[in-house]
C-alpha cells in the first residue's frame, strides 16, 4: 500500500471510529466478570473492513473474536507478559498510529474544504471527466461455426437484426441484437474494443470471444458521453483535496521540526 493510500484509508477509519464511539456504548459480552464494550466491537469491525477489502463479517462472529482475545488478554497478564520488550513496542506503535490518525481528523475538522473550492475541482476536473458513449447491436453464439456462419450470411447482405432473432442467444436477441446506447467501460474490454475498432455501420468480420461466448457485432453510432454530475464524485473530490490537505500540512510539520535520520544503509 503507497503512502497515499494509507492515508486515505486512516483518514477514513479515524472518522468512522469517532462516530463509533459517539454511539450509545452497551456491553456485547461478558468475560470473567469483564464487560466488553459495543465501542470496542465497532472499532474492530472498522478494522476488519479495512483489512478484507471492506467485506462485512457477521457480528456475532467479531464478539466471539473478542471473547476470545479477551480470554487470551487475560492469560498474556497472568504470564506477565505486558512487560515483554516486544510488546511494549507494539504498543508504542500503536499509540503512534492512533495519535497521528487523531492528529488528522482533528486537522481536517478545524480546516474543512469550502464547497466552493469542491466545486472549482470539479470544473477543472470536468475535461479529464469526458468519454465517449457507443450504440451497437449483436449476435451471441456458443460456438465457432455457427459464427462464422452468420458472417458468412451478412457478407452475402442478409439483415443483421433478423439474423440476431434466429442465432442469438443472448437476451437482446428479440430486439434484433440492439444494445442501445453504452459507455464504453460498461462492456467487456473485449467487447468495447472490437466496437471502438469499427466504424459505424460496420460489423466485425472475425467473431469477438468474450466470457460470455462468441459475438458478431454490428456498431451502429458513437457520441459524448454526459460526465457525471458533481454529486456523483463528490465523495472522491473531498477525499483527493483531504488527502492533500494532510500531505500539505504534514510538509510544514517536517520543515519547522529537527529531524535527523540515523538509518544505516
Amino acid at each position: 500500500m503507497t503512502f497515499k493510500s494509507s492515508l486515505i484509508a486512516s483518514i477514513l477509519l479515524a472518522t468512522l471510529s469517532q462516530h463509533a464511539i459517539a454511539e450509545d456504548n452497551p456491553t456485547v459480552a461478558v468475560v470473567n466478570g469483564q464487560d466488553v464494550k459495543n465501542s470496542m466491537l465497532q472499532f474492530y469491525a472498522l478494522e476488519r473492513r479495512q483489512v478484507n477489502d471492506k467485506k462485512v463479517v457477521p457480528m456475532e462472529r467479531l464478539v466471539d473474536d473478542l471473547v476470545n482475545m479477551q480470554l487470551l488478554k487475560e492469560e498474556a497478564l497472568k504470564k506477565g507478559l505486558e512487560n515483554d520488550e516486544g510488546f511494549k513496542t507494539r504498543m508504542q506503535f500503536l499509540e503512534l498510529s492512533m495519535l497521528s490518525q487523531v492528529a488528522m481528523i482533528n486537522f481536517l475538522d478545524n480546516n474543512p474544504i469550502a464547497e466552493e473550492v469542491l466545486k472549482k475541482e470539479y470544473t477543472s476536473r470536468l475535461a479529464d471527466m469526458k468519454s465517449i458513449e457507443l450504440k451497437a447491436s449483436h449476435i451471441l453464439m456458443e460456438d465457432e461455426a455457427t459464427a462464422k456462419e452468420v458472417i458468412s450470411k451478412l457478407n452475402k447482405g442478409e439483415d443483421f437484426a433478423a439474423l440476431a432473432k434466429k442465432y442469438s442467444v443472448g437476451p437482446s436477441a428479440s430486439k434484433g441484437g440492439d444494445l442501445g446506447w453504452f459507455a464504453q467501460d460498461r462492456m467487456v474490454a473485449e467487447f468495447s474494443t472490437a466496437v471502438l475498432a469499427l466504424k459505424d455501420n460496420e460489423y466485425t468480420k472475425q467473431p469477438v470471444r468474450t466470457q460470455f461466448g462468441l459475438h458478431v457485432i454490428l456498431r451502429t453510432g458513437q457520441r459524448d458521453g454526459k460526465p457525471p454530475t458533481f454529486e456523483q464524485v463528490k465523495p472522491a473530490i473531498v477525499a483527493a483535496l483531504e488527502q492533500d490537505a494532510i500531505e500539505n500540512h504534514i510538509e510544514a510539520l517536517r520543515k519547522t521540526a529537527n529531524i535527523k535520520v540515523t538509518l544505516k544503509k
